[in-house]
């Protein structure tokens, strides 16, 4: 028998105990995970010595230095050169003191000791290790939501021929973060925008709107810090010549499934559960770019920018909620290889390199294929199809890949396969295929209100599509980092591609009619995506140095990505101010190029969607 006390319901954080079972004897507690912290808190003392310093009774938390910041930095880094102390970012903090550390978590045993080195220096007030505060616990299973017995995506993988072996194993995976150390991380949802669901609250980091045609915005005005859906119904567009370019539309409240799949909250006895309920806090960011008529490219990269705390030429204030993973469910027409112009794909190339630079993955869906016969097509759409981004394509639930679901070949790329739910296909009398039904279609929460706008009613429908397989990697990607922050993006990325389950092999003579259904590293990635195994690396590398040679995760006051107007080159920071480590792509992109390409796009034939095969 297992009982599950859920305790501070609000902040999903619990106190799980899990009873044996007829011998009544408790099972053991896990072992406490490492204590860990990040670098030290340094008050230095004033510049005209000892009858500077104050008590800690009477220093003020907003106190300010006395001293210029350059200075600050100077004695800083005599102080940490005497020591053998070695970082990456120095930042002001509370109390007039200076935040340091080397960009990864420690145990708190070798921050102790540092402390204790700088301590005895003549320069130095006081230090405190920066220590990383362990939860209580992990709310696991036994949720009262009532949708969650159907969120069979969200259930225990199973090994059995025609059970649920596409599915990603995440509930082992939250077992496996019981008495872990979580730390808070954000996945930015580049999608519709956002709605107030209720399971919703607290789960939301203030986003903003990119949609910058107005007519297609159907808010009534462009880009704004409001990232609301208003509804994708195209009797909202005025101009008849424009609504001419929308002969479909996006599936109805595409982002609110997608954020509801990563942020809705467990044990509150609402609708259903999100794969982050063991992360605290705020875990969406959402950025809307997509309108009516789907997402333009500028606004798209515009858009991934702003949400890697990146600034850039004409950006909007400054997200305060950088994310660490970005996932985006639309994809265009078109290959991804270098050409040797400055075009789309080279636009795609430069922003990705940038926010791996940032130490943000982006993870994409590979698209549903021919939305006229529903079937995959040979490779994925952009900017799936891109280097350095984790491509993820759709399996059913019984792990072979869905009739509609696009390919990914994992020997040339980072790709991967996980449930997206399927299509029941049959044939008509002329021999063609045609859609029947959903099949284990993905449980999520929608509005019931159509295009013409929300009505604030919000229910669990099913819905299919690689849109909805690449949250489940983008949620696995922030479990990881949950446990492990420092981990860099190329160590992210290397380790979802190995740490999976291999594919099903037999196949089922139920299953519908399909198009290599039976998936190999060429057709669907290198394996089904596995939560369990990807956390468990996750915890076993928490602290551990980066890789040689990897990019280092910037402070959240660099920037990048900033258009030389005149010379055509990159005007990246190489250091953020504090001292804090930059980075950026090492060849970004000029305001012309950029004009280019944005114009190119707007010219071009607008396919950007949250992919036309998905179906609710």
């Amino acid at each position: 028998m297992s009982v599950v006390l859920n305790v501070a319901r609000a902040s999903l954080l619990g106190l799980v105990l899990i009873l044996g079972g007829g011998s009544g004897q408790a099972e053991p507690v896990p072992s406490a995970p490492p204590r860990l912290a990040k670098g030290l808190i340094v008050k230095l003392k004033g510049v005209d010595g000892p009858a500077a310093a104050r008590s800690i009774v009477r220093l003020q938390a907003a106190a300010l230095s006395t001293e210029s910041a350059q200075s600050v930095r100077t004695r800083m880094a005599t102080v940490a050169r005497r020591h053998g102390l070695s970082y990456l970012v120095q930042r002001p903090t509370a109390f007039a003191a200076q935040l340091v550390h080397s960009g990864k978590l420690e145990p708190l045993a070798q921050v102790q000791a540092q402390a204790a080195r700088l301590r005895a220096d003549p320069d130095v007030e006081w230090v405190i290790p920066n220590e990383v505060a362990r939860p209580a616990g992990v709310v696991a299973q036994g949720f009262d939501d009532p949708a969650y017995p159907q969120q069979t995506w969200l259930h225990e993988r199973e090994t059995t021929l025609g059970g649920r072996q596409g599915v990603a194993n995440i509930a082992a995976a939250w077992d496996a973060m019981v008495g872990k150390t979580i730390s808070p991380v954000v996945v930015a949802v580049l999608d519709t925008g956002k709605l107030p669901a209720p399971d919703l609250d607290g789960r939301m980091a203030p986003g903003y709107d990119f949609v910058s045609e107005v007519d297609y915005s159907g808010d009534g005005d462009g880009v704004d810090s409001d990232p609301s859906d208003p509804g994708i119904s195209l009797d909202k567009i005025a101009n008849t010549a424009l609504r001419s370019g929308c002969s479909e539309a996006p599936l109805q409240w595409h982002g609110l499934r997608i954020a509801s799949m990563l942020g809705a909250q467990a044990g509150n006895a609402l609708d259903g559960v999100g794969m982050l309920a063991p992360v605290p806090g705020p875990v969406v960011l959402p950025v809307r770019v997509a309108g009516m008529c789907g997402a333009e490219l500028s606004d798209i990269v515009e858009g991934m920018l702003w949400a890697a705390g990146i600034s850039y030429q004409g950006s909007p204030p400054r997200n305060l909620h950088p994310a660490r993973v970005i996932n985006l469910s639309f994809g265009g027409d078109g290959s991804c290889a270098d050409s040797g112009t400055h075009d789309a794909a080279w636009l795609y190339r430069d922003t990705i390199k940038t926010l791996e630079n940032k130490g943000v993955l982006v993870v994409a869906s590979a698209g549903n294929g021919n939305p006229d016969t529903w079937l995959g097509m040979a490779t994925p759409t952009r900017p799936a199809s891109c280097p350095g981004v984790l491509a993820v394509t759709a399996l059913n639930q019984q792990g072979y890949k869905a009739n509609y679901a696009n390919l990914v070949d994992g020997t040339r790329q980072h790709g991967l396969a996980v449930a997206g739910g399927d299509m029941v296909m049959t044939r008509d009398v002329d021999g063609h295929q045609v859609f029947t039904r959903v099949d284990d279609g993905i449980l999520a929460l929608a509005d019931r209100g159509d295009g013409t706008g929300p009505l604030g009613i919000y229910e669990m429908q099913a819905g299919v599509g690689t849109s909805f397989a690449a949250p489940t990697a983008a949620g696995v990607a922030a479990l990881m980092l949950a446990l492990a922050p420092e981990l860099t993006v190329a160590e992210l990325r290397d380790a979802l591609v190995t740490q999976v389950e291999p594919f099903a092999t037999a196949f089922p003579s139920s299953l519908p009619i399909c198009r290599h259904c039976t998936c190999t590293a060429q057709t669907c990635g290198l394996g089904v995506l596995d939560a369990l195994r990807a956390v468990n690396w996750a915890a076993a590398h928490a602290g551990a140095s980066a890789a040689s040679g990897a990019a280092t995760v910037a402070s959240s006051d660099s920037s990048c990505f900033r258009p030389n107007r005149l010379g055509g080159g990159s005007s990246c920071d190489s250091g953020g101010s504090g001292g804090g480590g930059g980075g950026g792509a090492s060849d970004t992109p000029s305001l012309l190029a950029l004009a280019v390409a944005c114009m190119a796009s707007l010219m071009a034939p607008r396919r950007w969607w949250p992919f036309r095969g998905d179906r609710g």
